[in-house]
């Protein structure tokens, strides 16, 4: 990184992705921050294969602002946070940027209690969704319900955790990391993707409900479907099922 720490306006050079999450394996890339001054470019990343010295290895770079990280700090969703936790400088100018990064890293607490009641209530309407699949004999239907269903139960986890989401790919790996959880969630969640019932999706939901004490009726569940997914275009930001 030495050749890009010269260029001018970079402010720093910050570890992301599965090097700084723990998560790397052997032929992983490296994923790099690089901040530049608070002024957007159309060029938001670029791979660099030459500075690897193994086999398959390279950089994947980002270019983010200053601006950029304080609004993730500010409004980010949980996906746009974690890509912050863990991230480390190897080259800055100045140590503002650690303050920056811990800052944008941050479990948005303000969040925790709407998003967990939600989570729950998203998850029931999954095992509805479920349901009606089988009546419909519908081949999409049940697995939209099951991946649904095991995503808004294990964000509901997440949140009691105050871990953040960290988008799909890691999804599992940071349910199987939480400290606390309904016992036997894993293995129902797994067998419920790899064979969709009835049973199973009732048996994950009321593990969940019973494991944060949220208990809504179907009522309040449809009016917390509505708000947050079918009506979501109303406020913007994220999608629900990403935020």
């Amino acid at each position: 990184m030495d050749a890009y720490s010269t260029q001018p306006g970079l402010v720093a050079i910050v570890v992301g992705g599965s090097v700084a999450h723990g998560l790397a394996r052997p032929d992983s890339d490296v994923d790099f921050f690089f901040v530049v001054g608070d002024v957007e470019t159309e060029r938001v990343t670029f791979s660099d294969r030459e500075v690897a010295d193994y086999e398959g290895g390279y950089a994947d770079v980002k270019l983010v602002t200053p601006g950029f990280i304080a609004e993730v700090a500010e409004r980010g969703s949980e996906p746009a946070r974690w890509a912050f936790r863990d991230a480390f400088p190897v080259w800055s100018r100045g140590d503002a940027i650690d303050t920056a990064l811990a800052a944008a890293a941050a479990y948005p607490e303000a969040e925790r209690d709407q998003k967990l009641w939600d989570f729950v209530a998203h998850a029931a309407i999954a095992a509805w969704y479920l349901g009606e699949a089988q009546k419909r004999e519908d081949l999409y239907l049940p697995q939209y319900a099951a991946t649904h269903l095991v995503l808004y139960a294990g964000r509901a986890v997440l949140a009691y955790n105050r871990m953040l989401f960290p988008f799909h790919k890691w999804f599992m790996t940071e349910l199987e990391r939480a400290p606390e959880r309904p016992a036997g969630m894993l293995g129902l969640a797994r067998g419920l993707l790899r064979a969709p019932t009835t049973a199973a999706a009732a048996q994950l939901v009321s593990d969940v409900q019973d494991f944060t004490g949220i208990h809504p009726t179907m009522a309040e569940n449809a009016a917390s479907f509505m708000r947050r997914t079918e009506w979501s275009w109303r406020t913007g930001g994220a999608p629900f099922d990403e935020s």
